[in-house]
C-alpha cells in the first residue's frame, strides 16, 4: 500500500488532535467494552448517478471492532471514548473496497433524574479512509454532534441531533465535503428480544455524483474530476444540494450480547441544475459485545 499525506480538516486540527489525546491516554478506565459488527447491505446505485440506465447496483460486506472506554464523572454525567476498525468489502466495484480508522468521544448528561427524564449528549470524532484504488475518495473527516433524547415509556423512546462533517481529499477537491445533517429516531420495544426503529436524516452541502463527461451537469458543476472506477469515461462532480433519508429497521436480541439487526433505506438527493437521484439500501448485521 502506497502511503498518503492525510491532512486534518481546516479548522478543526487542535480539536482533532485534542480528541486523539483524550481517547488514547485513557488508561484508567472504569470501564472497557469490546464490540463486534459483520453485515451485508445491497445498494442499488453506488455511483449516485441521475441516469437511471447507467445506475451500478452491489452487493457490500462489512466488518467492524471498537474499543470502548466509559466512565461516570458522577451521579448524573460520563464520557464514552471509542477506537474503531472498519472495512467494506464490495462483490463486484473491488476499486471501491475501503479501510477507515476513526476515533471519537462523547459527553452525556442527564440534569433530571428519572426514568423518563431527558438526557443530552456532545460528541466529536475524527476519520482516515483508505480506497482500494481510488485516490480522490482518500482522506479524513472530523465531525462534531449534539443529541436530545428521551425514554417516553419502558417500550418508547426517541432521540433528535445534528451532526457537522468536514472533509479533507487527499486528492483533488470532488470529495472534499462540508455537510450538516439532522436526524430524529424513534424507537418501540415490542418485548425484550424484538425492537423497531425509524430514522429520518436530512442533510445538506456538498453531494458528488457520478456521471459521463457529456452529462448536462457541465452547466452546473462545482468541481469535477476523473472517476474511472465506474468507466474510462466516468466524471465525479460535487455540486451542492440536500438528501432526504428514511430507514426502517428492526433489532432482534438472539442473546445478552448478541443482535441482529435488519433495515431497509430510501434516500432523495435533490441537487444543483434541477439533478435527482434515489438510493434504496437494505441491510442486515450481527453486532456482539465482548464480555
Amino acid at each position: 500500500m502506497r502511503h498518503r499525506n492525510l491532512h486534518l480538516p481546516r479548522g478543526w486540527r487542535q480539536g482533532a488532535l485534542a480528541l486523539a489525546l483524550v481517547v488514547t491516554g485513557s488508561a484508567s478506565a472504569q470501564s472497557i467494552t469490546f464490540d463486534a459488527r459483520a453485515g451485508f447491505t445491497y445498494d442499488d446505485n453506488v455511483n449516485r448517478t441521475e441516469r437511471g440506465r447507467l445506475t451500478e447496483g452491489d452487493g457490500i460486506w462489512s466488518l467492524r471492532g471498537d474499543a470502548g472506554y466509559r466512565r461516570a464523572l458522577g451521579t448524573n454525567h460520563g464520557i464514552i471514548a471509542k477506537v474503531g476498525l472498519e472495512t467494506d468489502i464490495h462483490t463486484d466495484i473491488g476499486d471501491l473496497d475501503v479501510v477507515r480508522a476513526d476515533t471519537s468521544l462523547s459527553y452525556l448528561i442527564q440534569p433530571f433524574s428519572g426514568f423518563n427524564a431527558p438526557w443530552f449528549a456532545l460528541s466529536a470524532g475524527f476519520q482516515l479512509a483508505e480506497y482500494a484504488a481510488s485516490d480522490i475518495r482518500d482522506g479524513s473527516e472530523a465531525r462534531l454532534g449534539v443529541e436530545l433524547g428521551q425514554r417516553f415509556t419502558d417500550r418508547i423512546a426517541a432521540r433528535v441531533g445534528y451532526t457537522a462533517r468536514d472533509r479533507d481529499a487527499s486528492k483533488g477537491e470532488v470529495y472534499e465535503l462540508r455537510t450538516g445533517t439532522l436526524h430524529a429516531i424513534a424507537e418501540y420495544s415490542v418485548n425484550s428480544r424484538l425492537g423497531a426503529y425509524l430514522k429520518y436524516d436530512f442533510t445538506h452541502g456538498g453531494v458528488v455524483t457520478g456521471s459521463p463527461r457529456t452529462a448536462k451537469l457541465l452547466a452546473v458543476r462545482r468541481v469535477v474530476a476523473r472517476d474511472r472506477v465506474f468507466g474510462p469515461n466516468n466524471v465525479a462532480w460535487r455540486l451542492n444540494g440536500v438528501v432526504h433519508g428514511l430507514r426502517l429497521g428492526s433489532k432482534i436480541r438472539l442473546s445478552k450480547l448478541t443482535a441482529v439487526d435488519v433495515s431497509a433505506q430510501h434516500s432523495i438527493t435533490e441537487a444543483d441544475g434541477d439533478n435527482q437521484w434515489n438510493v434504496w439500501n437494505l441491510s442486515v448485521a450481527l453486532n456482539h459485545r465482548f464480555d
